[in-house]
């Protein structure tokens, strides 16, 4: 994570520099040989070492595949293809941790990065035939110490971040790395406000539709990684339910995302994004208010029902965020969007991490009157409190960011 989180942002704009087809087949070949070579088993380091460069070869991917979308299809058809693409996304994430099992009963644990090689051999013999080669590049020369700060900063930021989780928010490590990181973007912010072609073009962030939908992903994809740690807990400690009955009860959203993500580009489309984006967050609201309802007695189809507007909720929001996003830069400057776009989605799932457990041993701990950072077994009435909490938290933080989209639509409409 923290390597395909450094290097997001520079590929993005190695894209718009020399293609973003260009980095994207680059980035799947990377990808591919590094799966293979994980495979053999030449020791941890060597591991290590090629999980390294595997993440390299997918912020390659990751960094570009919006901007080839939103290059490829007109304005009328871009909401239908990235809500294809936000499908195809949740879908792995399903089928991962599923295929990752049964690999693993089955076969030798080389397989669980064998597994990548046909598919990536599939995506280079198809991304010749396809991708266009005739891109839209930007022109000017590489900011090699743009990129090399912001290489540093992602570094500082990500490694302060889950280090954070392990020695606590108050120790030096972390503290300091926070400390580094805000110099380094204050470093960065002046160098590429004076350079000729920089990395990151900061008056992008003027635009409303931009800075917000960017903002809203962080929070959504937070918010998402909240429910995905703080369910299962409540399943299987609360409820003593199965993990095999766990975990088809939480594959219930992801499904319903699945399902709503096409059509939610189509409405999109005809629509306009401002308003699904709207909506979804709606749901989501919805969602959240449901799950702080939850305690040890609610029926599980009442669970699955808010856990299936939480899916809803994130169907309807990939497509019309991703266009506004996308929509809002010049089309040499698609490939920093789209990178723009992955870092976001990291950024939230990390920090999703660290508030689920924030919040929820927070209130436990509100409830039982002394600090708690394990379930307590002998007070299952503490969790539910905690989890109510949290769920309390991320719907006023969704409903803040709906009210500021209203504030923001309503200007824009009249302007």
């Amino acid at each position: 994570l923290i390597v395909t989180c450094m290097f997001l942002l520079p590929f993005g704009k190695m894209g718009d520099l020399f293609g973003k087809a260009r980095v994207f087949k680059i980035g799947t070949v990377i990808f591919t040989i590094a799966s293979l070579l994980c495979g053999f088993n030449l020791g941890f380091g060597w591991i290590l070492l090629m999980r390294a460069v595997q993440a390299i070869g997918a912020s390659m991917t990751l960094s570009t595949n919006a901007g080839i979308i939103t290059e490829t299809f007109s304005k009328q058809q871009r909401g239908l293809a990235l809500g294809s693409f936000g499908s195809v996304v949740a879908l792995g994430s399903i089928a991962g941790p599923g295929l990752g099992g049964l690999i693993l009963t089955y076969l030798p644990w080389n397989y669980i990065f064998w597994v990548n090689v046909p598919v990536g051999l599939v995506a280079i013999v198809l991304g010749q035939l396809v991708l266009s080669k005739n891109e839209v590049k930007s022109k000017g020369n590489v900011d090699f110490i743009g990129m090399l700060i912001l290489i540093i900063t992602a570094a500082s930021l990500f490694v302060g971040l889950i280090l954070g989780q392990q020695v606590g928010f108050s120790s030096f490590t972390f503290v300091g790395l926070m400390i580094a990181t805000l110099i380094l973007l204050v470093a960065f912010r002046h160098i590429e406000m004076r350079a000729e072609n920089p990395v990151m073009n900061f008056h992008l962030f003027h635009n409303s539709d931009f800075s917000l939908s960017l903002l809203a992903t962080v929070l959504v994809y937070g918010i998402n990684f909240v429910v995905n740690i703080i369910e299962p807990i409540y399943l299987e400690q609360n409820r003593l339910i199965s993990t095999d009955l766990a975990g088809l009860i939480l594959i219930s959203f992801p499904i319903i995302q699945i399902v709503v993500s096409p059509f939610a580009g189509w409405l999109s489309d005809k629509f306009g994004s401002h308003v699904i984006a709207a909506i979804s967050l709606a749901m989501l609201i919805i969602s959240q208010v449901g799950l702080a309802s939850v305690n040890h007695a609610t029926s599980l189809i009442v669970l699955c029902i808010w856990l299936g507007f939480v899916g809803l909720g994130n169907g309807l929001f990939q497509a019309p965020t991703n266009v506004l996003v996308m929509n809002a830069v010049a089309k040499d400057q698609l490939g920093i969007a789209s990178g723009l776009l992955g870092f976001s989605r990291n950024t939230g799932m990390t920090l999703g991490s660290i508030f689920a457990n924030i919040l929820l041993f927070g209130g436990i701990s509100m409830n039982l009157g002394r600090p708690v950072n394990d379930y307590p077994v002998a007070q299952p009435g503490a969790f539910i409190f905690g989890m109510r909490f949290t769920f309390i938290v991320t719907t006023a933080v969704l409903a803040a960011l709906f009210i500021a989209q209203v504030i923001v639509n309503w200007h824009r409409q009249n302007r």
